[in-house]
C-alpha cells in the first residue's frame, strides 16, 4: 500500500469524522495505486463455472473454464483485464500456447486493439447465454468507475454503512451520468452502469463491488456482477477472491437466466516480457 505522509501533529480523520469528499479522495487514490503498482504486476488462476437455465429452471448448458487472469496497462494509460483460458470442461485449449504471446508480440501502439480482440473472441467462444455484457465479466471491471480520471462522469453518494468481514465499511452508490459509458450495445449505444462499492473509509480500500447494467427501457437484458476482495498475506494487498454474475431480463417472465461463479487463487508475479523471450506458454497446472 502507498503510505501518504502527513504533517507532524496532524491526525487523519476516522470513519466517524471523515467527510464524504475525504473518503472519496482516499478511494480514488487507492484505486490509482492499486492498478498502477499492485494488481498490474500479478496474475492469478481462475476457476469460472457458468450455468444457463430456462424459465422453468431446466439447465440448458453448463461450462467450467480454467484460466490465467491478468491486468495490463495499455499505451494510452487505460487498463484491460485478460482471461487466458487453458481448459474448458477438462479439455485443454491447444492454441493457448500462442494466443497470449500474440497479444504482446506486435507493435505496442496496437496492444489495446489486440487485447480487446482476444477478450471479444474468448467471450464469444467460451461464455454461455446472451452476447450482451459478456466482455465485462472480469472481476476488476467495476474499478474503472473509481479511477481518478473518471470522477467527473460519475455521480457518487453515501448509501449507508455495513460490516464487511469485521470492517465498518461505507456503502458508496454510483451511477454513470455522462457518456461515453464503460459498456455499450453491439450497435455502439451507451449502457449507463449503476451499483455500489463497499469501502474502508480510513484507507479507501475496496472490499466489495456491485455493478448493474441494463434491465430498463433502454436495454431489457440485465447484468449484475458482484466481486468480493480479500487480503492476500503473501502479497500484502487485497485481491479479488470471488465474482458472482447473474444475467436475466426482469421485463420478461419467461426469460432465460445465466448465473456464474468465479474464484481466484495462486496470485503470483507476472512479467509479460517473459512471453517474448522464454519458452512457449503451456497450460497451467489446474488449481488444487
Amino acid at each position: 500500500m502507498l503510505a501518504v505522509g502527513m504533517p507532524a501533529g496532524s491526525a487523519r480523520a476516522g470513519p466517524d469524522t471523515a467527510t464524504f469528499d475525504e473518503v472519496m479522495r482516499r478511494v480514488h487514490e487507492y484505486v490509482g495505486v492499486y492498478e498502477d503498482h499492485e494488481l498490474s504486476t500479478v496474475t492469478a488462476r481462475e476457476r469460472y463455472h457458468q450455468q444457463w437455465r430456462g424459465a422453468d429452471a431446466t439447465v440448458k448448458g453448463e461450462r467450467t473454464l480454467l484460466s490465467d487472469y491478468l491486468v495490463l496497462q495499455l499505451p494510452d494509460e487505460d487498463w484491460v483485464a485478460l482471461r487466458d483460458v487453458y481448459d474448458v470442461d477438462g479439455e485443454a485449449i491447444d492454441e493457448r500456447a500462442t494466443q497470449l504471446r500474440h497479444v504482446f508480440a506486435g507493435p505496442r501502439k496496437e496492444l489495446g486493439a489486440r487485447a480487446m480482440k482476444m477478450a471479444e473472441d474468448n467471450a464469444k467462444r467460451f461464455n454461455l447465454g446472451d452476447p450482451y455484457f459478456r466482455t465485462m465479466n472480469l472481476p476488476t471491471f467495476a474499478l474503472r468507475v473509481l479511477r481518478p480520471a473518471n470522477r467527473k462522469r460519475i455521480v457518487f453518494e453515501k448509501g449507508g454503512e455495513e460490516n464487511v468481514d469485521g470492517v465498518e465499511a461505507w456503502v458508496i452508490a454510483f451511477r454513470e451520468a455522462k457518456g461515453p459509458t464503460f459498456s455499450a450495445t453491439t450497435e455502439g449505444r451507451d449502457i449507463p452502469a449503476h451499483g455500489r462499492f463497499w469501502v474502508e473509509p480510513e484507507t479507501g480500500a475496496v472490499l466489495r463491488s456491485e455493478m448493474i447494467l441494463g434491465g430498463d427501457r433502454r436495454l431489457r437484458p440485465r447484468a449484475t456482477i458482484t466481486v468480493v476482495y480479500g487480503r492476500d498475506p503473501s502479497l500484502g494487498f487485497r485481491i479479488p477472491v470471488e465474482m458472482r454474475e447473474r444475467y436475466d431480463n426482469p421485463r420478461r417472465k419467461r426469460a432465460d437466466v445465466v448465473e456464474a461463479v468465479a474464484t481466484y487463487s495462486d496470485f503470483r508475479p507476472f512479467d509479460w516480457r517473459a512471453l517474448l523471450t522464454g519458452p512457449p506458454v503451456g497450460p497451467s497446472d489446474p488449481p488444487p
